[in-house]
């Protein structure tokens, strides 16, 4: 059963009926990728009905919302007419629409609340966006390889804090996909301690990792109990860097990183359909990955990342659909931008990239025993 195969079957009970679930979460992170521009306010005060943002939505400058971009699966934009037309959904209140591209800073950052603001069942749910169409956003992503904090986490925990400020009366849940979960994990962790207790739950679907000694460290400690982390059977980009022992494993119709798509999962009445454990695929690939990782310092990781989105910069193309429309000339000029950055740091990048592959070559026989 797909998400919109839930909401057919689902969509007819209120939350007051059956209780907010992790598919429920799901939809509304999924709907965070969508362009709500001109249509929620950034205001967590002015609120506005699902129902009413979808047909503002479907109304002028649909052609242009409607683009998501290449990574983003284009049946969004019907999950959300899907979503207005249930019970369940049509009446959530859209609030705090906040988007943020900054090539200086170096991030894409995306949020919206949804409020349930029915009496004895109040709650507001803060979705955090993944990584969209940038290659700046891509290159945030990247930078979490070698940095504590980057500013898309630091407004994050910003935005939640703003949230939980707002909604006296009512529970507080914050979620992602993708790079919205890392954000929601960091965001609900370095909360301050006055908010904490208003913090239900925390969702990750198959967001990134973090740095082991963060992932140490108390603050994220204490909110594990709250995390409520999944990913599919064949993940690659959840997988990376450190996460807590405790998730769920999500069977899913796509294969190998086409799983990273939320509209593949499948799901069950109060929860998704779920895996004994990851593939063999994905555990030895994560298992290579963070191996080597290790092994990196910081400055070799950041070497690298530099390189790399060097010479995509290089291209002057701003998103990955640009990139890919023309990706004979785009190739071309991304191989004159990698020989034309520092030789001593094009070297760095390269061996570390080398060490990668020679240990997935010493890793291979036993995946293939299995």
């Amino acid at each position: 059963m797909t998400l919109f195969d839930y909401l057919k079957w689902r969509g007819d009970l209120t939350f007051e009926a059956s209780q907010f679930n992790s598919v429920d979460a799901l939809i509304l992170c999924q709907l965070s990728y969508l362009n709500f521009n001109s249509i929620v306010q950034p205001d967590f005060k002015v609120c506005t009905a699902l129902n009413t943002a979808a047909a503002v939505f479907a109304g002028d400058g649909f052609e242009h919302r409607r683009n998501l971009g290449l990574l983003i699966n284009p049946l969004t934009v019907e999950l959300l007419f899907e979503a207005a037309k249930t019970k369940r959904f049509a009446n959530l209140e859209l609030s705090a629409f906040r988007d943020s591209y900054d090539k200086t800073e170096e991030e894409q950052f995306s949020a919206v609340t949804f409020l349930n603001s029915v009496k004895d069942n109040s709650f507001a749910f803060c979705a955090f966006r993944g990584t969209d169409d940038t290659i700046i956003g891509w290159k945030e992503d990247c930078n979490l390889a070698f940095k504590e904090s980057v500013k898309a986490q630091k407004d994050a925990l910003c935005y939640l804090e703003e949230a939980c400020s707002a909604f006296k009366k009512a529970s507080v849940m914050c979620g992602g996909h993708s790079k919205g979960g890392n954000l929601a994990v960091f965001a609900g962790a370095k909360l301050p301690l006055k908010y904490q207790k208003k913090l239900d739950l925390v969702y990750n679907f198959d967001g990134p990792g973090f740095l082991k000694e963060t992932l140490e460290s108390e603050d994220f400690k204490r909110i594990e109990n709250k995390l409520n982390s999944y990913f599919p059977q064949e993940s690659v980009v959840g997988m990376l860097f450190e996460h807590f022992p405790e998730f769920k494993v999500i069977k899913s119709t796509e294969k190998n990183m086409m799983q990273h798509d939320p509209l593949s999962w499948q799901t069950e009445a109060l929860d998704f359909e779920l895996c004994p454990e990851l593939s063999k695929l994905s555990i030895f690939f994560n298992g290579v990955f963070n191996e080597w990782f290790v092994r990196l310092t910081k400055v070799q990781r950041e070497e690298l990342v530099e390189v790399i989105f060097g010479a995509l910069e290089s291209t002057k193309a701003r998103t990955n659909s640009e990139l890919a429309e023309n990706w004979g000339r785009s190739g071309l000029q991304v191989l004159k931008g990698m020989l034309s950055l520092d030789k001593e740091l094009r070297e760095s990048a390269l061996e570390s990239a080398r060490e990668f592959v020679k240990l997935a070559g010493r890793n291979l026989p036993e995946l293939l025993k299995k």
